[in-house]
């Protein structure tokens, strides 16, 4: 259990520097992108439809469809584009601030509703609110002082937490179709498809002619991200799912950044800074006040899921 968990949180924390790798060697973002969701969406899709005959009906169909574009194209549109002008540590810093959007879509889609005591801004999320957005000015403070460079890393930053609005939308929207019984894993694959068909319009509307022949440099990072981060990553992910809980396996945001900063620094010489530093604790630090009553529950439930899991698997 313990162990698949670590082997996500490394893939995960990775697949930033992955991404950089290929934008480094002249790919086109949104194609890049693209590519690598639609072909491991296919790729699972095919692989559950044939191995089960699992399908989707319409709504499950629609649902996927809108987490893909929301999740999954929208959201990499923006962090493929902008990790061109930013380094992978800082993206991997701002996707680190989604669960903050998350909880703010659920307060205002919850608000007034019964029994949504958990989703109401309690003094302590909107200390974490405001902390986990002051770490990201403080992160991306340094990055901001390069002139007409500094105004595309701007510009990227901007793009990269707005679509995790989006994003935001895109996981409650998840969270409600998961629960209907829904195979995780289908349903993933479908919105895998949804985002990568997304992206690769994006490419056809504005990469024209753009980029560079694909060399073995960028061969290599699409197959890494499609295959560890699309395929071996989202599964874990989903089987964690399964086997815990929803939440367990959405913690994987309080330990890639860290992961992704170090490997930045590590492979591609990216600067670690005390801005870099500062700036993180006080992001996973506000992540963490704003889903800490979520969190509590989370220890004391995994024992009966994992039994539960366990004894399907005996059967």
């Amino acid at each position: 259990m313990l162990g698949a968990y670590a082997l996500m949180c490394a893939i995960f924390g990775t697949t930033f520097l992955a991404i950089k790798v290929g934008l480094g060697a002249g790919v086109q973002p949104f194609f890049f992108a693209g590519m690598r969701f639609l072909l491991a969406g296919l790729a699972v899709f095919a692989f559950f439809r044939w191995k089960a005959g699992a399908t989707l009906s319409r709504q499950q169909w629609q649902d996927a469809t809108y987490v893909g574009v929301t999740m999954t194209g929208m959201l990499f549109a923006s962090l493929y584009w902008g990790e061109q002008y930013i380094t992978s540590g800082l993206a991997a810093l701002l996707a680190a601030t989604a669960p903050l959007k998350v909880s703010l879509v659920e307060q205002v889609q919850r608000k007034g509703r019964a029994g949504s005591g958990n989703a109401v801004f309690t003094p302590a999320k909107l200390f974490g609110l405001v902390l986990g957005l002051a770490g990201v000015g403080i992160a991306v403070y340094p990055t901001l002082q390069g002139g007409t460079t500094g105004t595309l890393a701007l510009i990227a930053v901007i793009a990269i937490l707005l679509a995790q609005g989006t994003y935001a939308m895109g996981a409650v929207r998840s969270k409600a179709a998961l629960s209907s019984g829904v195979n995780p894993y289908l349903f993933n694959a479908a919105q895998m498809i949804a985002g990568g068909l997304l992206l690769l319009l994006l490419s056809a509307l504005f990469e024209h002619g753009q980029g560079q022949p694909w060399n073995r440099e960028i061969l290599g990072a699409w197959v890494y991200l499609t295959v560890f981060g699309s395929l071996i990553g989202h599964g874990t992910y989903y089987w964690l799912v399964r086997a815990t809980n929803p939440l367990f396996p959405s913690t994987w945001t309080y330990v890639s950044p860290i992961i992704a900063q170090f490997v930045g620094f590590w492979w591609a010489g990216e600067s670690l800074t005390a801005y870099t530093f500062i700036g993180l604790i006080s992001v996973l630090s506000g992540v963490l006040l704003v889903n800490w009553k979520v969190l509590q529950t989370l220890l004391p439930s995994m024992p009966a899921r994992q039994a539960d899991t366990l004894q399907r698997q005996e059967q």
